[in-house]
């Protein structure tokens, strides 16, 4: 949300949730937001939940630079790498799921993390070969789109448990030029 807010030219402010402590599923977070995750957006008189569809809105709202392709077949295929990372990689690695691991299977840090890397490998591999098919400078031509916004943060995620992300040239090569725009590179997490 942020790279989309940063590429977008929208000034926000951002509220740290400390998700390691819970403070998400508190009592005062729950009534900024119901759903107890983040990301949370207040905009245009509004709040607005969950990744994806903040990330719509603001390419339905402020149109300019476009997220999402005009054309209808380029915008699935962006939405099919979108869809790719928020429900086939991005949950394999979140807290809830951690916490899961570690309460029923009584899996400790490294072995919680190994089983996440092995699913996200396994689902960067496939977006490799996804990606392999298209042509352009990033994940769908020649412009940043929403494929880039969600992937972006996913690399760096998967470097950070321990994935080999150079196994998949078209990935890194991609995570090397979205790191080198200012949108990508000022908005990574600082806590």
């Amino acid at each position: 949300m942020r790279i989309a807010l940063a590429l977008k030219g929208i000034a926000y402010e951002s509220v740290w949730i400390d998700l390691l402590s819970g403070e998400q599923r508190g009592e005062a977070y729950r009534s900024v937001n119901p759903l107890a995750q983040v990301p949370c957006l207040e905009i245009d008189g509004r709040r607005l939940a969950q990744s994806v569809a903040i990330v719509e809105y603001l390419d339905e709202t402020r149109p300019e630079p476009a997220l999402l392709p005009r054309d209808p077949a380029e915008r699935a295929r962006v939405r099919e790498i979108v869809e790719a990372v928020n429900a086939g990689i991005q949950p394999l690695h979140n807290i809830a799921v951690l916490e899961r691991l570690a309460a029923q299977f009584d899996a400790k840090a490294d072995a919680a993390v190994a089983w996440c890397g092995y699913w996200i490998e396994r689902r960067l591999a496939e977006l490799e070969a996804r990606l392999g098919e298209g042509t352009g400078r990033f994940a769908r031509g020649d412009a940043v789109s929403a494929a880039d916004v969600f992937l972006f943060p996913q690399l760096r995620k998967a470097r950070e448990l321990g994935v080999d992300v150079a196994r998949f040239p078209r990935l890194a090569e991609l995570e090397k030029i979205l790191g080198e725009l200012a949108a990508f590179r000022e908005t990574a997490p600082t806590r």
